[in-house]
């Protein structure tokens, strides 16, 4: 396996060095597909294969097939192309225009990337997969296992992507409660935490709020966080951060012509309008809108599920709150910023409705 992944290196990287033209590289995929085991004679590797788009036809670079039902998609880039959402976009188009929908697409440019359309999640197909093209890489020994002819198995793959998508699951909410640390400037994550622990051992409210009042918390995203009370001490963070973040960033957000809105009231108003346009069940909303924000307070939660003290993390009011088309009152969360915001850009986009940005 090692062996074949090598040699695929040095063809590709070759064509790297050289930066060759688009259709030279897509030659040379070719070639290291039938490294893998795929036979052009037999029709199992086509190139521009014809897909309809409407009322046109339009090429996808490479197709594999087997036994004439197409397996897999390939978008070829010349190799020092940057990756952009137009390529992944134009690559999805290919994955379900396909005359047999695939559920697998690679990009192949300065790296390769496997996406992977979980049809069930009713979400854009995601990148589950990136590998350097760089000899004795391991993953791409693992690569070279998956996409073999000889070893390719469709379940094998499909188990693949959704073990790397519960990585890729794991890696956002830990990286999402980073970014909202570093974001509490205040330290009120810690304060509020404090005053749990001092209640939890019997302490009276005005005892702790007298502690809390005389200290104030500095939160940054160096390898050192800071606790200050006249004179500061510091200790060493537990995980260096090499992270970098805008807690005051003004950017506000419209969509299908709206006004500039602020974050959190854009969520609102695209989740009102995803629910207007997709009437379901809150089980069905929530499956949808809450894999956005995969932490404790989601995008959505059941009104009558909140608690006492997570009412200021929602929206609640009487004309902001949504009913779900089994009759269930459920609320939007209000807590948005630069760090989280992408998601619901991105979802916002798939569904078509023209966000515009407003610096």
């Amino acid at each position: 396996m090692n062996e074949i992944w090598n040699e695929i290196c040095f063809e590709l990287k070759t064509c790297i060095r050289n930066n060759v033209l688009e259709k030279e590289y897509e030659n040379i995929v070719c070639n290291c597909l039938m490294l893998l085991g795929w036979k052009k004679f037999k029709g199992e590797i086509v190139t521009q294969y014809p897909v309809r788009a409407g009322h046109e036809n339009k090429y996808a670079d490479i197709v594999v097939q087997q036994d004439n039902v197409e397996q897999f998609v390939i978008e070829i880039k010349r190799p020092n192309h940057t990756l952009q959402e137009e390529d992944e976009r134009q690559l999805f188009s290919y994955m379900r225009l396909l005359k047999h929908q695939v559920i697998f697409g690679l990009y192949v440019g300065d790296k390769i990337c496997l996406y992977y359309d979980d049809v069930a999640s009713q979400q854009l197909p995601e990148q589950v997969f990136s590998l350097n093209i760089e000899e004795n890489n391991p993953d791409g020994i693992k690569f070279v296992e998956l996409f073999s002819k000889d070893l390719f198995n469709m379940q094998t793959l499909i188990d693949f992507c959704n073990e790397q998508k519960a990585k890729l699951q794991t890696h956002k909410i830990i990286q999402y409660e980073i970014d909202k640390i570093l974001s509490d400037t205040s330290g009120q994550i810690f304060k509020d935490a404090l005053k749990e622990k001092y209640l939890n051992e019997g302490h009276s409210v005005e005892w702790v709020d007298s502690v809390l009042n005389q200290i104030n918390l500095t939160i940054t995203s160096t390898n050192k966080s800071t606790i200050t009370r006249d004179l500061v001490s510091s200790f060493q963070s537990t995980q260096s951060i090499e992270h970098s973040i805008t807690t005051h960033d003004k950017t506000k957000y419209g969509f299908l012509g709206s006004k500039p809105m602020s974050k959190r009231k854009f969520v609102l108003n695209v989740v009102r309008h995803f629910v207007a346009e997709n009437p379901k069940s809150y089980a069905e909303l929530s499956k949808v809108l809450n894999a956005l924000r995969p932490d404790s307070l989601g995008v959505i939660k059941p009104y009558d599920s909140l608690e006492m003290n997570q009412y200021r993390n929602y929206f609640v009011g009487e004309s902001e709150y949504l009913r779900s088309e089994d009759g269930i009152k459920f609320v939007v969360c209000n807590q948005w910023g630069i760090f989280n915001i992408g998601s619901i850009l991105q979802f916002a986009n798939s569904q078509g409705y023209n966000v515009v940005e407003y610096k």
